[in-house]
């Protein structure tokens, strides 16, 4: 019988075993999973699928056809019966563990995968899955020998590389990551795939020297790789190369001229380049695209965090007038509004929002407290009293109540609106709350007492020591802040918020630089688009002095978060370090105009009069140059 009508005849026999018919009551056909018979065929062609027997080879088959419809479990049961007949096949062995290791078993995945390597020692996908069983198991010495064997084996597949590339990152050896995929590259010209999963891992984490380096090697062996374009463009925008990311940018859009991420994108990088007019081709390109409400407001995000405010605006009062009946578009214009500190028009986009929206609740709260901030107390605390009834469990609707009952004049009702909450249960934000209160009325010692007392009860609560840090810090009480934000570390090493106030806090002080770069380093590497950690990385450069650096963190940090005062005072601070005095008053100004719109954002409460101060100074130091 010639090997065309064997196959044919055993697919017959795999569709037609006992039980088939019973199995499938329907008279509709079931789709053929044509990969599947594929990658079948391609096995029976080759040397490792040579088998003994139809009945094992029709088990193979079944086993494929199980493991692409995601059911390991019965993959496994039909390998077994063909390894019944066809004992130390390797393939068989090797795809036994793969469904082991896809149930998460990982030790009867070894066993098998041992048998295949001792059996056929030369047998390259035994040695890469049996690798990438040991990486999991975290033996990486042992992983590193089958995956380096598999490499000698075929050095032109790139899978062994691909995972011996995983193996050093995850052990932290990059550079030997690198090594590995320079390797491939030799081995293979024009394979992208190792420069591209690395360089995008590395991105991620941001090592972006080394990711800019791969990243660009994978675009020059794959030019139209969108996503690799998409990547190299954000590195480019967070070191401060806008043009070079846009251009990038319009690469990427060749190949997929609708694809809304890299039109948000490219607009968004238009705009840091000094262009509101190709920001304005791109942007309006994705509206014409997509009426969805979101990509309204995302555009408009953009706008505003271009500081370009009033494109924002036009860019969501198009999108109501256009579709009027969406009361999202309201919310997401309060929340545009709100951005920008225009409190009193926030609220009145919120008050459009109708009480059947989902997103009421939240726009009867935002809007209160625009009211609120715009000194409309009354109105304020009616909304907030009627949102309080219908939800009392509510923490935040309690805290933002205090707080605009503070605004209002009530601070003992704030305080006793507070305690009445912690008396129904500990919460690390009400605490936060009252001590803010506290600490606003001159009563900062009160407050940090409080939180220590509610410390001692649950000591290993980071949420309660990071507050009663925070709670320190504006007390006054440095070595204590210090100190609770290092007990918040012990508890939880990878606590992103609290790395960052340790590492400011030892910035501030002066001491300590080099810890402080390393904590705030591993907080952005956990949250790499923070404004505030970038933030603190520029001001442990700026009190090294460091200037150049400083001003390159603290430009990418007022990209993230345009108008927070604190991070425009600090740039502007090392622009004068740096004797970019023009930049520095710009920079100081911008503060000031947010601070008049919101006297609430200061910190500390004086930073007002510090930056008029640091002003004048300037403008007499010039007057005297």
């Amino acid at each position: 019988m010639s090997s065309s009508r064997l196959l044919a005849f055993l697919l017959l026999a795999a569709l037609w075993a006992p039980g088939a018919v019973a199995a499938a009551p329907s008279p509709r056909r079931p789709r053929v999973d044509r990969e599947a018979m594929r990658e079948a065929m391609d096995a029976a062609a080759s040397d490792e699928g040579a088998f003994s027997s139809s009945s094992s080879y029709t088990q193979f088959l079944r086993a494929r056809l199980a493991h692409h419809a995601g059911n390991h479990r019965a993959a496994v049961d039909s390998l077994r019966l063909a390894l019944a007949t066809n004992d130390g096949h390797p393939l068989l062995l090797t795809r036994l563990a793969e469904e082991y290791a896809r149930l998460g078993d990982l030790d009867k995945a070894e066993r098998e995968l041992r048998r295949a390597v001792e059996r056929s020692p030369a047998y390259y996908s035994a040695h890469v899955l049996l690798g990438r069983v040991l990486l999991e198991s975290g033996r990486f010495t042992r992983a590193r020998l089958h995956l380096r064997r598999a490499m000698a084996l075929k050095p032109r597949e790139p899978e062994a590389y691909l995972v011996l590339a995983q193996l050093y990152l995850e052990t932290g050896s990059v550079a030997e990551a690198v090594r590995v995929v320079d390797s491939l590259a030799r081995a293979l010209p024009g394979e992208a795939s190792g420069y591209r999963r690395l360089g995008l891992a590395l991105a991620e984490r941001g090592d972006i020297l080394r990711a800019e380096r791969l990243l660009k090697e994978a675009a020059t062996r794959d030019p139209g790789d969108v996503e690799v374009l998409g990547t190299l463009a954000k590195l480019y925008e967070e070191t401060g190369r806008p043009a070079r990311s846009e251009e990038t940018l319009a690469r990427a859009l060749e190949r997929e001229p609708d694809s809304e991420e890299v039109l948000l994108a490219a607009g968004r990088s238009a705009l840091k380049a000094g262009s509101l007019v190709r920001a304005r081709a791109y942007l309006d390109r994705l509206l014409s695209l997509s009426r969805e409400p979101e990509t309204a407001v995302r555009v408009a995000f953009i706008y505003l965090s271009g500081r370009e405010p009033d494109a924002a605006v036009a860019v969501l009062a198009a999108a109501r007038a256009s579709n009027g009946q969406e009361p999202r578009l309201a919310y997401y214009s309060g929340l545009v509004r709100e951005k920008m500190r225009r409190f009193a028009d926030a609220a009145e986009d919120f008050a459009a929002v109708p009480e059947g929206s989902d997103v009421f609740a939240d726009a009867r709260v935002r809007r209160a407290r625009c009211l609120s901030l715009a000194g409309q107390h009354a109105s304020a605390l009616s909304l907030l009293r009627a949102a309080f009834q219908a939800a009392p469990d509510d923490l935040e609707v309690r805290a933002e109540y205090a707080r605009a009952l503070e605004r209002g004049g009530s601070p003992s009702r704030a305080e006793s609106l507070l305690k009445e909450g912690l008396a129904r249960g500990v919460s690390a934000s009400l605490y936060d709350a009252l001590a803010g209160t506290l600490h606003r009325q001159g009563r900062g010692g009160e407050a940090v007492a409080l939180l220590n007392d509610a410390v001692t009860r649950t000591p290993r609560d980071q949420s309660l020591l990071y507050v009663l840090g925070a709670a320190c810090e504006r007390h006054g009480d440095l070595a204590g802040a210090q100190a609770r934000m290092r007990a918040v570390l012990a508890v939880e090493p990878d606590h992103a918020s609290a790395l960052n106030f340790l590492g400011y806090l030892l910035a501030q002080s002066g001491k300590d630089l080099d810890e402080a770069e390393r904590l705030v380093l591993r907080a952005l590497e956990l949250r790499p688009d923070d404004g505030a950690f970038l933030d603190s990385l520029g001001w442990v450069y700026f009190r090294r002095g460091d200037y150049p650096r400083a001003v390159e963190a603290l430009e990418r940090a007022v990209s993230l978060a345009p108008d927070e005062p604190v991070i425009l005072e600090h740039l502007g601070d090392a622009y004068q370090r740096a004797s970019r005095r023009e930049d520095a008053a710009g920079v100081w100004r911008r503060a000031l105009e947010v601070l008049a719109l919101d006297p609430e954002s200061a910190e500390p409460l004086g930073q007002r009069e510090t930056l008029e101060r640091k002003l004048k100074a300037l403008s007499m130091g010039a007057a005297g140059r």
